[in-house]
């Protein structure tokens, strides 16, 4: 058995070594502004999160990921901001990120909005080189020293908001492709997303959700539904592709506050030695400033 997580890291390590990819955590839907820097421009609220996932839980040096965020709209700038830290511990690896956004938005009509947006950020990236384990011990492309590493990107993205309909596409790590991407060069993704909500009644409501990344021609899905229960209580399921389903359970605990809690469990060979990935959030409103004419209200978090 000790062998065998022994191998599973090692080609887990491999894998990440290969090009690491953005955060993936359950909780997408209510985390948009992560991945599209464009989303702050779409509400008239200020928003601050946080979320924690441990992946693979029983799984030694399972994936971990701590997301702080906060985004709102303010008059004075004609634009939305955005602030994004994160730290992802996968292995024998450490990225931590921080970036700032800025989205301008522009009314199409009383019911819709589209907003462009543009991050700046800064990744550190860590690898324990000294215990990397290779098949082949004069690996020319190993790590085989303590490494640590800073390096600027950027991203953009796209926000329609309106009809009780949000779609976005973003653009993560412009400058860099997959080719050239190392433990330090994060290749550049791309994000796709479509939320609606339907108002069932007065005491229901769901939110379907899609969202889709993509490295060049490597592509993965995430489908979950949410269902509101008398504005206070949410239940939900989720499903990625070739990876996890799972289920998902929150409270607004007051009308600004809402916390919940996801659990998924993963496919394949994997599954026999892990019990399971585990996620929590808090997410915070506070009010903006009300415009004098009529704005849609934002359907990510509270309704």
């Amino acid at each position: 058995m000790k062998k065998l997580l022994t191998f599973f890291a090692v080609v887990i390590t491999t894998l990440n070594l290969k090009g690491q990819n953005e955060p993936v955590i359950a909780h997408f839907a209510y985390h948009t502004n992560v991945f599209n820097p464009a989303v702050s421009g779409n509400t008239r609220d200020i928003y601050a999160g946080v979320l924690y996932r441990q992946q693979w839980v029983g799984f030694k040096e399972a994936p971990g990921t701590l997301l702080i965020n906060a985004y709102g709209f303010f008059p004075k700038i004609r634009g939305g901001v955005g602030l994004v830290i994160s730290n992802d511990m996968l292995g024998k690896q450490r990225f931590t990120t921080a970036k700032i956004s800025y989205a301008y938005s522009q009314r199409l009509n009383d019911r819709s909005r589209l907003s462009i947006g543009l991050s700046i950020g800064l990744l550190n990236s860590f690898v324990k080189g000294e215990e990397l384990i290779y098949q082949q011990s004069a690996d020319q492309s190993g790590i085989y020293s303590n490494t640590n590493h800073f390096k600027a990107f950027l991203a953009a993205g796209i926000e329609f908001s309106g009809y009780n309909t949000t779609i976005g596409f973003s653009v993560s790590n412009l400058d860099q492709g997959l080719k050239k991407a190392t433990p330090f060069r994060v290749p550049r993704h791309y994000f796709a997303y479509a939320k609606y909500n339907w108002n069932i009644n007065d005491k229901l409501s769901m939110t379907p959700a899609l969202f889709v990344r993509s490295i060049d021609f490597i592509a993965q899905v995430e489908v979950n539904v949410n269902f509101t229960i008398r504005k206070r209580v949410v239940v939900g399921v989720l499903y990625r592709s070739n990876d996890a389903a799972g289920l998902m359970l929150g409270v607004h605990i007051t009308k600004h506050l809402l916390a919940s809690y996801a659990y998924d469990f993963g496919f394949g060979e994997l599954r026999k030695h892990q019990t399971g990935s585990h996620e929590v959030q808090l997410i915070y409103r506070f009010d903006g400033v009300k415009p004098k004419t009529t704005f849609l209200k934002s359907a990510r978090y509270f309704n």
